[in-house]
């Protein structure tokens, strides 16, 4: 987190300024932040760790995520996926089916001990009540069956060589 605030020769700041003018910048910020890092340089995995449907029809455009590529979508084993609509149905499935909470509630863990847990934020009273009414440790965190499939696949990543000093000379 500190070089992408101070990196050398302000680094994050001018490049966050020039992919403000890229489509999906964020798919370009962290890997070029990583690469130019001397801690991570030379520690990356060859994948994104994304699940996204191309558009076959469109060159270099998505589709936007939904219900029908739910099973799909988790089977890739994917940690992250873009792009979806706002409202979508699948957002909530996500929320029920993969983080096991309610929808716009908090996620079940060790850091809300008392009531609240599920509580969305549409049931707010008003803007500054809290989502917890008992804050436990925040940094306590254990996988659900997902982080551990997610663990899984990293470390076949590794196995399989995805794991390069070089990636960065490669690709970036």
């Amino acid at each position: 987190m500190e070089y992408c605030v101070q990196g050398w020769d302000n680094l994050p700041r001018k490049l966050l300024m020039y992919l403000s003018n890229v489509v999906y910048p964020l798919d370009y910020y962290f890997h070029t932040i990583i690469c130019n890092s001397p801690e991570f340089q030379n520690s990356l995995v060859d994948n994104d760790l994304s699940f996204t449907v191309w558009n076959l029809t469109a060159f270099g455009e998505t589709q936007v995520i939904n219900m029908s590529h739910y099973e799909q979508m988790l089977a890739s084993g994917a940690a992250f996926a873009r792009p979806f609509h706002t409202s979508d149905q699948v957002l909530n499935k996500i929320d029920v089916s993969v983080l096991n909470r309610s929808s716009k509630g908090l996620v079940p863990g060790e850091w809300c001990l008392g009531e609240g847990r599920s509580m969305g934020l549409e049931n707010s009273a008003d803007d500054h009540e809290e989502l917890c009414s008992t804050w436990g440790n925040i940094n306590s965190v254990n996988p659900g069956s997902r982080g551990i499939s997610l663990a899984a696949l990293l470390t076949n990543l590794v196995v399989e060589g995805r794991f390069t000093t070089s990636h960065c000379q490669e690709h970036w």
